[in-house]
């Protein structure tokens, strides 16, 4: 009984922090495999079209930038999202960048074998073959996931500054001229001083 559950919000900021993480991530793997595709002489829609045909069927392979495409990108950064939520989730709370950047590369290393052994030939079998028959792909693909490890393992917590709200107690000293009545009896008083002298 002594122990004690995470209160929601922490629960909710890792995941968060782990979603940012991982789509972040997600782009940087996108940034690496379509230059790749761009080096190799192919179109830049190339990956994203390739994912696109677990929606569309492999005809759509083929096509240009347009739905399939679209659809591609939202796989690849839901597939991203939820890995980054995973790893907020059971490593949001180690607070140390030195700690969390291996367990990033261990976790887009481990995701990276999976999804080619277990995930995407049951998902979508032409993705592991596009993947292996390309022999530059290969290295691509493993620095990518590098990339995306380091990306999860940078997710750890920033310092933030705290707002404290306190109510704001300014004096504020008066600057308001003397009232003119106050004036014009220093006035007589000083005249009628001068005649009694």
């Amino acid at each position: 009984m002594g122990v004690s559950k995470p209160h929601a919000s922490d629960t909710l900021a890792r995941l968060a922090s782990g979603i940012e993480a991982g789509v972040i991530g997600g782009l940087a793997v996108l940034g690496v495999l379509i230059s790749e595709s761009l080096l190799r002489g192919h179109v830049w829609w190339e990956i994203l079209n390739l994912l696109g045909t677990t929606v569309y069927g492999p005809r759509s392979f083929r096509a240009g930038p347009g739905l399939v495409t679209l659809a591609g990108a939202a796989l690849h950064f839901t597939i991203a999202g939820t890995i980054g939520a995973l790893f907020g989730l059971v490593f949001g709370t180690i607070r140390e960048r030195r700690r969390l950047l291996p367990l990033g590369f261990v976790t887009a290393m481990i995701w990276y074998l999976l999804a080619d052994a277990i995930f995407w030939p049951r998902v979508n079998p032409l993705v592991p073959l596009y993947e292996n028959t390309l022999y530059a792909f290969q290295p691509v693909s493993i620095l990518s996931h590098a990339i995306f490890g380091a990306c999860l393992g940078w997710m750890g917590p920033t310092e933030r500054a705290q707002v404290v709200e306190q109510p704001l107690s300014i004096v504020v000293e008066s600057r308001e001229p003397e009232p003119v009545q106050s004036q014009v009896q220093a006035a007589q008083d000083i005249s009628t001083e001068s005649e009694l002298s």
